[in-house]
């Protein structure tokens, strides 16, 4: 098993997944007339897990022992970090504006503190706390475009239930990463949880296609499609987990707010969008906050003490 990374190259890992898995909400945007929502999800994962099981399968003798002492737990983290997270957010697009899913997902990072501070009783400081509320405050300037009274055109529907739902279930496989005990290979853990997330799909996916069938996709989207399930599915997952494993949770929540940041910066490099004075001022925020509530010096109460190397193994 690898040794824990330093925090300098946790918080690199960090940026890098949230790069990633801002253009998994881009990619599901396009996709959501071609493709339902649990027929996306299974065909995401299940193009991550052929591309694991090959490396994973000759390791699982070896690594079963450790596996079947906690069945229980990665069930869980099966369930709520594979098969639920991203098939809510699949789910919520069809029925709620982009918009209001990015504001909702913004309140992911405070579920993961505040079930955090209730499960594991983790100590939060002052200087915590205000960056994260500074990080919120640049996403939501990006996201409402520097206009406040954008917020009067908010309206609460079942679609943004189904955000709220996919940000406590990311919240709850973040935290159960911490009960993860060391030793388990990666590569070998990974796999498996895609394993328990495609078989709780199945019966979804089968009832999805059942009405509707097996799309018709170009080329553009299959490419789509391996894209989702090669770097937001594999690589980035591999990356969040290891530096979840480094830092803690605490720390590692405040990243999430890069994903409507990065999900701006695309829109101006690969939409032409032009870059406005809210996107540079809701960056610098999200960093400052990221800097003030992540780069301080753990202490030893809080979450942001370093996990056991074996908890890791998104994306």
């Amino acid at each position: 098993m690898k040794p824990a990374i330093s925090h300098r190259n946790a918080y690199i890992l960090l940026t890098l997944t949230m790069l990633m898995w801002s253009t998994n909400f881009v990619i599901a945007r396009a996709l959501h007339g071609l493709i339902g929502p649990f027929t996306l999800a299974f065909a995401r994962w299940g193009i991550a897990l052929c591309c694991l099981l090959p490396i994973a399968l000759p390791r699982l003798r070896r690594e079963w022992p450790g596996l079947r002492r906690q069945w229980r737990l990665l069930l869980l983290l099966g369930l709520f970090g594979i098969g639920l997270t991203n098939s809510f957010l699949y789910w919520a697009v069809r029925t709620t504006t982009a918009t209001n899913a990015v504001i909702l997902n913004s309140a992911t990072p405070v579920m993961v503190l505040l079930l955090g501070s209730l499960y594991f009783r983790q100590r939060l400081s002052r200087r915590q706390w205000s960056g994260m509320a500074l990080a919120l405050s640049g996403a939501l300037l990006i996201v409402l475009k520097g206009d406040p009274r954008a917020l009067a055109g908010f309206h609460f529907g079942g679609g943004d239930l189904l955000v709220l739902a996919g940000g406590l279930s990311w919240a709850v496989y973040t935290l159960g990463l911490r009960k993860l005990k060391p030793g388990i290979d990666p590569l070998v853990l990974m796999a498996t949880l895609l394993l328990i997330g495609e078989l709780l799909l199945l019966g979804p996916f089968a009832w999805e296609a059942s009405g509707s069938g097996w799309p018709s996709l170009g080329g553009g989207a299959w490419a789509s499609l391996i894209y989702l399930g090669l770097l937001p599915s594999v690589l980035a997952y591999l990356m969040y987990n290891r530096a979840v494993a480094a830092i803690g949770t605490a720390k590692a929540a405040g990243f999430l707010y890069l994903m409507p940041a990065f999900g701006a910066l695309q829109s101006i490099l690969l939409l032409g969008e032009e870059l406005r004075w809210y996107h540079a001022a809701g960056l610098a925020a999200i960093f400052g906050g990221i800097a003030l509530s992540s780069l301080l010096r753990a202490r030893p109460a809080a979450d942001g003490a370093p996990l056991p190397a074996g908890a890791a193994k998104r994306a």
